[in-house]
């Protein structure tokens, strides 16, 4: 509610502006625009190179996960069959072994979890480098004066031809492309 309310606030502020309210609704309508930043970087080739880097390292991390769980079990069924054979002092070291093997095998998955959050963190952060002054050079381009942000949740619907994700895109892509 207080986001539809402040997108109202934003939307009359700039209506009630007498500059504004003497141009006609078409040239307000392309003060207007939205983007979708994580459509971009989806998009572009730095997003795919850093997808596909990130499936890669996923899935090599999740190869070693499934090998440490699987000689866990090993171990596990080890312990069960031979707990009747093995005196207290024995059986105590292998529960202990098992233990920290099992607390090293969690550790690993929780290590990878942050690692890959990090990755692509550090993906998404150069791109917003790159990203920043290709909006800046949209709006100057095309003379917009509100520019909302789709993904943030301010935005319920927007009409696609305000849509200027593929126009920011195109200048991430080639900065020093003109207009």
């Amino acid at each position: 509610m207080t986001r539809v309310l402040s997108l109202f606030v934003c939307v009359a502020g700039i209506t009630a502006n007498p500059a504004l309210a003497q141009s006609s609704n078409a040239s307000l309508a392309s003060r207007f625009a939205f983007f979708s930043p994580s459509r971009a970087f989806t998009e572009s080739s730095d997003g795919k190179a850093a997808t596909a880097r990130l499936s890669a390292l996923e899935a090599d991390r999740a190869k070693v996960a499934k090998e440490k769980e699987a000689a866990l079990r090993k171990l596990e069924q080890s312990l069960e069959q031979t707990t009747a054979v093995l005196s207290d002092a024995a059986r105590g070291q292998r529960t202990k072994e098992v233990e920290r093997f099992r607390l090293d095998t969690q550790r690993f998955i929780e290590d990878t979890q942050a690692e890959l959050m990090g990755v692509r963190r550090d993906a998404e952060s150069a791109f917003l480098v790159k990203l920043r002054p290709a909006i800046e050079r949209v709006i100057k381009d095309n003379g917009i004066q509100l520019l909302f942000n789709f993904d943030s949740g301010v935005l319920a619907w927007g009409d696609p031809s305000l849509d200027v994700t593929s126009q920011i895109l195109k200048h991430v892509e080639n900065p020093a492309a003109p207009k």
